[in-house]
């Protein structure tokens, strides 16, 4: 999980990453893709979310070649909840997300937020002189 303030560049690098360094990638914006948000609220089961978003893309996801990327996290609180989950699958599910704020919406969580289940790294903007 990247966090850090908007407009810093978080998007851009992690796609490059992804691009870069995956056979398969896919990218979801979560303040944007209601439907993929919503997939969240019903289940937190890893194999029903990747088996619901297969459908909304009619198309079967190769798990175990594909990083998927969820982007603007901050506004499901189900979703960062399902890390854990997906954390303790067998399967190799390889996510990426990022968001901003996530540090002041942690601390009002009204489900657990998972601790020690999720690699947190923090982005800074870089200062030119």
């Amino acid at each position: 999980m990247i966090i850090g303030a908007r407009q810093i560049g978080k998007t851009y690098t992690i796609e490059k990453f992804c691009k870069e360094n995956f056979e398969n990638y896919l990218y979801f914006n979560l303040e944007k893709d209601v439907e993929i948000t919503k997939i969240f609220e019903n289940t937190l089961k890893p194999e029903e979310i990747i088996k619901n978003i297969e459908v909304r893309l009619e198309k079967t996801i190769d798990i175990d070649n594909t990083v998927i990327f969820f982007d603007e996290v901050q506004v499901s609180e189900k979703f960062i909840t399902s890390l854990k989950y997906f954390c303790e699958s067998a399967n190799n599910y390889k996510i990426i997300c990022a968001g901003s704020l996530l540090g002041v919406k942690q601390n009002r969580f009204s489900s657990s937020f998972p601790v020690g289940k999720v690699e947190m790294e923090h982005m800074f903007p870089t200062i030119y002189s």
